[in-house]
């Protein structure tokens, strides 16, 4: 098991150093097989008096708390901001999501997570939860392989998960 951003996770999917991934999708890669697993709801947080973000104007400017480049949720807030015209702040890169909230508590600047992300963690209570406008709100987690190369192994944990996290029955999609 390794933790990354999704492109450095997808690169060792690719390059057959890891046999499965779980990362921000769809995707749209050759030679990929996978499935939806989740969907999570994304939330800006900002100190807990922060008056309300409804566009990246508000918080124009601000350092962003997020991952390593390559790390989908860092894109995704790229994409925000220029959606909006703003200028994203500085990218302060930020290696625990603890480590994001405490920042932010601080009044540091700003950060995205999925709201079941937050949730989680100790200190919660001390942010402003700022829900994002569609199609910036939502992610969804998929599970990717190497194209013939799914085994029991990985099959018996898609089943595991779909009997955890009951959704619409799950089905294998080729990618590309």
């Amino acid at each position: 098991m390794q933790s990354g951003p999704s492109g450095e996770l997808l690169e060792g999917l690719l390059s057959g150093r890891l046999d499965a991934a779980l990362v921000d999708g769809p995707l749209e890669f050759a030679g990929l097989d996978g499935v939806p697993l989740c969907d999570e709801r994304l939330v800006l947080i900002t100190e807990a008096d922060h008056p309300p973000v409804r566009s990246a104007l508000d918080v124009e400017g601000r350092s962003v708390f997020t991952f390593l480049q390559g790390c989908s949720y860092r894109m995704r807030l790229g994409a925000w901001f220029a959606h909006d015209h703003a200028a994203m702040g500085r990218a302060m890169e930020i290696e625990s999501y603890p480590g994001m909230l405490a920042c932010v508590i601080a009044g540091s600047g700003v950060a995205l997570m999925s709201e079941s992300m937050l949730a989680s963690l100790p200190g919660r209570e001390n942010v402003a939860v700022h829900p994002l406008a569609e199609p910036f709100d939502r992610a969804t987690t998929w599970l990717m392989w190497r194209k013939g190369m799914i085994g029991a192994n990985l099959n018996a944990w898609i089943e595991q998960q779909q009997t955890v996290y009951p959704t619409a029955p799950v089905q294998v999609r080729a990618i590309a």
